[in-house]
């Protein structure tokens, strides 16, 4: 833990700025603090360097997105590291998922670059120096905003964590002797954090640049961590153990949580701009679910990491007939292709194969790809085996062919052909929290908090049922004939409908992977993976359902991560979550 955690003048490679104006930095090394944050050409690598470790992607573990190691799906390089997670093949020694090591790398560049701000003299060409002291707040106040995130990375990982909030030198005595902070006290420093953060920043960042921490990310950081800590998880009866969850609770403390996590996620809902008008909207453009993630600049987006312009997503995701010799990478599961509702938003129950794909939930079709999908101006794709079986069909290529019969289609641009030189690129921005994350949130702790699904008793102007309503609407379901909450009537009933709306409405967005976690429903993560099999007969196609993975576990002590083996050896107070 003592190299993990402690504040280094280090020398990085290639920065890539969260933002759509992206530039590739060269190589940069500094000698000395006195050297940057005094130079006007330079003050601002360090800055820019804290979003370097920002978390979440499309190639999360071994090339797939971490949604690969859920009941949504799975990745089609077998034996790969997302494999061993999702059959539980980790330990302490080898935890997989390298959460605890990235974030305090964030953190302490965080505090190195507010140490410094606040210590070296910056002369800016024609800033005064109240206007230097100004803008020196604003970008002290991102670094509140991003150790914020990166914090609230390993309260969902791990529960209770170390709280770094000050700058260390090298070997530092006080480093080794650190131990867990309680959960309980780990939220209440994200939340003062945040807190800081909202105090300097505006709600348009000031810099700028799309992608800059603002003063909604900062609200919406703190909204999502409130909500994390009303949940399950965090607040099982008859827990002992603080560093885990909360201990000794009552039904008036979750209650409390659950209230206070219902008013976070509305401040920032209602939040303005100087104008007047909401600074978060969902996205409604024409083909809006699909256009959402590869449109730069959009204000459905709140916090989320960007990239270079490229065209690796497609590559990696494209049936392999459309792609560039690759293609598979993360591909959905027949479990989750069952939990679409039907178009007018009734339950789906299995009936003919053959039909599934038809008169179904309007996001199916620009999610998944399936036999006979179609991907925009690249044409169709057939996953069927036998007569006229193409690259696309169920295994015909080890590792880049699908292995469920299905191809994910979520994220993709389309208009990215390879069979063009040079190939198109296309931003790509993954979302970490968007709207409608936050409005699915807000009706999880409207539900809890009040027992209502139509109810607004602190005037926050929206009920749970109208914040899901927005997310449906927006996704292709008309308000007046949608029968998705048709006789839903208790706490209970609407609890399982909002679990299912976040599945679809933000799958492969690393959502579900951390919400089974907190809802204490991991036995769904120890069931089976099942695809479909569709064989072409001379123009007869036959359909079977298939067991794809049986290796998928779960066991109790995986609903948190183990802390590294390597971090405890080094500081030995740390204790180790159960079970690991």
């Amino acid at each position: 833990m003592r190299k993990k955690l402690i504040i280094l003048v280090i020398s990085f490679t290639t920065l890539l700025l969260t933002r759509c104006e992206y530039l590739d930095e060269k190589p940069y090394d500094w000698a000395q603090p006195d050297d940057v944050f005094t130079d006007e050409s330079n003050y601002m690598r360090p800055i820019n360097q804290a979003y370097s470790y920002m978390k979440g992607g499309f190639d999360r573990i071994s090339s797939s997105f971490l949604d690969a190691a859920t009941d949504d799906g799975i990745g089609t390089v077998s034996g790969s590291s997302i494999y061993l997670l999702s059959s539980g093949f980790v330990t302490s020694s080898s935890p997989v998922e390298g959460c605890w090591d990235q974030s305090y790398k964030g953190i302490r560049q965080a505090l190195f670059v507010q140490k410094n701000l606040a210590e070296q003299k910056l002369i800016l060409t024609k800033k005064t120096e109240l206007e230097v002291a100004i803008i020196k707040s604003v970008y002290s106040g991102e670094m509140y905003a991003l150790r914020a995130l990166y914090e609230f990375d390993l309260l969902r990982h791990y529960g209770g964590y170390p709280i770094i909030d000050k700058y260390y030198l090298f070997d530092d005595p006080e480093i080794a002797q650190k131990t867990r902070d309680s959960f309980e006290d780990c939220v209440i420093s994200i939340v003062n954090i945040c807190d800081s953060a909202i105090k300097y920043l505006d709600v348009e960042p000031s810099s700028g640049s799309y992608g800059r921490m603002s003063k909604g990310m900062a609200m919406a950081i703190k909204a999502k961590t409130l909500v994390y800590s009303a949940s399950p998880l965090f607040n099982q009866p008859g827990n002992s153990n603080p560093l885990t969850g909360y201990a000794g609770i009552t039904d008036a403390d979750v209650k409390t949580r659950w209230e206070a996590a219902a008013a976070a996620c509305a401040a920032v809902i209602n939040l303005k701009k100087s104008t007047g008008t909401s600074k978060y909207v969902l996205y409604a453009a024409a083909n809006a679910y699909e256009k959402l993630f590869v449109t730069c600049p959009n204000d459905e987006y709140i916090v989320f990491r960007a990239a270079p312009k490229s065209n690796d997503l497609e590559n990696r995701q494209y049936p392999p007939s459309i792609s560039n010799n690759s293609g598979g990478g993360t591909v959905p599961s027949q479990e989750f292709v069952d939990a679409f509702t039907n178009a007018d938003g009734s339950d789906y129950v299995r009936g003919i194969p053959a039909n599934q794909y038809t008169s179904r939930d309007p996001r199916l079709s620009v999610i998944v790809g399936y036999n006979g999908s179609t991907y925009g101006l690249r044409g169709k794709i057939y996953t069927k085996t036998g007569t006229g079986a193409t690259l696309d069909a169920l295994n015909s290529v080890d590792d880049k062919s699908t292995n469920t019969g299905y191809y994910l289609r979520k994220f993709l641009d389309t208009n990215v052909s390879f069979s063009v030189v040079p190939p198109a690129t296309a931003f790509h921005l993954f979302p970490i929290i968007r709207l409608a994350d936050i409005y699915l949130l807000y009706a999880e702790a409207m539900n809890e908090a009040y027992d209502g699904i139509d109810v607004d008793p602190k005037g926050y102007g929206l009920t749970a049922k109208g914040a899901i309503g927005k997310v449906r609407i927006r996704a292709g379901f008309p308000l007046a004939t949608d029968k998705y909450l048709l006789g839903v009537t208790t706490r209970v009933q609407m609890r399982e409908k909002i679990k299912n709306e976040r599945r679809i409405e933000l799958c492969f967005e690393e959502q579900r992977y951390f919400d089974l976690r907190r809802w204490m429903d991991g036995a769904k993560l120890a069931q089976p993976i099942n695809g479909i099999r569709i064989e072409d007969n001379s123009g007869t196609l036959n359909y079977s359902y298939f067991e794809v993975d049986a290796q998928r576990k779960f066991d109790t002590k995986m609903y948190l991560h183990p802390i590294p083996l390597s971090e405890i050896k080094i500081s030995t107070g740390l204790d180790q979550n159960p079970g690991w």
